[in-house]
């Protein structure tokens, strides 16, 4: 059956491009029909299974710590404690039961996406689609900086909620538009138009005023320095073309992030970054603004008290209120940490799976890197490099708790943990493009 298998990868597709657009799916409607979307499609895989005889799942190892989390989430459930008003571990029953549905939802998604695409031309349509809609976001997000506040008056966040989220976003389609970018692998009339893709993304996340995101987007810069200096693309590639592509991505990003700025102006960027000594702490709690440091010497009590399980998955926003020490107006939904949040919610259990999924990704992503074929390197390289920035990013807020943005993220990974030995993939040379 082809034609199911080319729906299948077809809706994997739009769901990668449609994803972002209603707020990066964080609404209750929008992400219901996520999960449909979702369903529908493994409901085609499995009359896909039926008619060819088998159930082909592509033998990914990141989806075992993601199971793991699905249990600690089913456990989190159970009527095991009668702490007070409540007769689980989790804080909000219904809550975690909707993190569950959603985590499942996406495990689905993992094996979907590493089953159905595994050649290297559907690598490649899936590459150019996340590069070209982050190309168009973030044009959309510089767009915004322009229009009159009468007309527009979200600001920069391009369809986003916010600005760390929109940011978040672009910084994983930079890692794989640098990557091919420095690649030798497009033709050279094309270079022009690539450098000017990595300036515009690079102009979005400027503009969004993320702090959070222009940090990541230099760790990118390092990291895939990094990774391109020891690696070997081509058998019998000597020492001086790697370096010289290491310092191409440093200087490369360097550039464009400087052009982004003097292009798009980097006053929201600046006046953001000046905030951090601008009022004291005392300030901060008597206007109720909620700073970062504020909400993790808050948090950290609540990992104490719950050490093994956590609090329950997608539960934070209740726990948080019994140790929040403000007057309660303002609302708190995250950590703002997504490593911390993980440990409060999952618990050190939680934590050390996520560490688990962490280690794997780049283990596997630095071995399938090894490869003689430069396309396909480079899209392992600028998978890992977008996945990198988000980790890094992750630290300062919680863009993997965003529908999309975990969606692609999820995506990035199975793009850079593709088995080297797999049997469907004939190892083939990309026409230059």
């Amino acid at each position: 059956m082809v034609i199911l298998d080319k729906i299948i990868f077809a809706s994997l597709v739009l769901l990668l491009a449609l994803t972002p657009l209603p707020y990066g799916t964080v609404e209750v409607w929008s992400i219901t029909t996520w999960e449909l979307w979702i369903l529908a499609t493994a409901l085609l895989w499995g009359i896909y299974a039926v008619k060819e005889g088998k159930l082909q799942i592509a033998a990914n190892p990141l989806v075992l710590p993601l199971l793991a989390l699905l249990v600690i989430a089913l456990v989190q459930l159970l009527p095991l404690t009668s702490a007070g008003d409540r007769h689980t571990i989790s804080y909000d029953a219904y809550s975690t039961l909707q993190a569950a549905i959603k985590l499942l939802v996406l495990i689905l998604f993992f094996l979907l996406f590493a089953t159905f695409v595994q050649t290297n031309e559907r690598r490649s349509l899936v590459v150019k689609t996340i590069i070209w809609l982050a190309f168009v976001l973030a044009l959309v997000g510089i767009g915004q900086k322009y229009v009159s506040k009468a007309v527009w008056q979200r600001g920069t966040f391009g369809p986003f909620v916010n600005s760390n989220h929109f940011a978040g976003f672009l910084e994983m389609g930079i890692g794989l538009a640098v990557a091919l970018l420095i690649s030798q692998n497009i033709r050279r009339e094309r270079i022009a138009i690539y450098a000017c893709v990595v300036l515009v993304l690079c102009g979005g996340v400027v503009v969004s005023g993320s702090r959070g995101g222009t940090l990541s987007l230099m760790a990118e810069a390092v990291f895939l320095a990094l990774v391109a200096w020891p690696g070997r693309s081509k058998k019998g590639e000597g020492r001086g073309p790697l370096m010289r592509r290491a310092a191409t991505a440093v200087v490369l990003f360097a550039v464009m992030l400087a052009g982004s700025m003097w292009l798009v102006g980097s006053d929201t960027l600046v006046e953001k970054f000046s905030q951090l000594s601008a009022q004291t702490p005392a300030e901060l709690q008597e206007g109720e603004n909620f700073d970062r440091s504020t909400i993790w010497r808050t948090t950290v009590p609540m990992i104490k008290d719950h050490p093994i399980l956590g609090v329950g998955l997608g539960a934070y926003q209740f726990a948080y209120t019994r140790y929040d020490l403000s007057s309660g107006q303002e609302r708190l939904e995250q950590a703002h940490n997504d490593y911390l949040q993980i440990v409060t919610d999952a618990g050190v259990i939680g934590g050390v799976v996520a560490l688990v999924f962490l280690v794997l990704l780049f283990a596997r992503g630095f071995s399938a890197a090894q490869t003689h074929d430069p396309r396909r390197r480079a899209i392992v390289i600028g998978s890992l490099t977008g996945c990198f920035a988000i980790a890094v990013h992750s630290f300062v807020d919680f863009n993997l708790q965003v529908t999309s943005n975990a969606q692609l993220f999820l995506a990035l990974a199975a793009l850079a943990t593709v088995s080297r030995s797999d049997r469907r993939e004939q190892e083939s040379r990309f026409e230059e493009e």
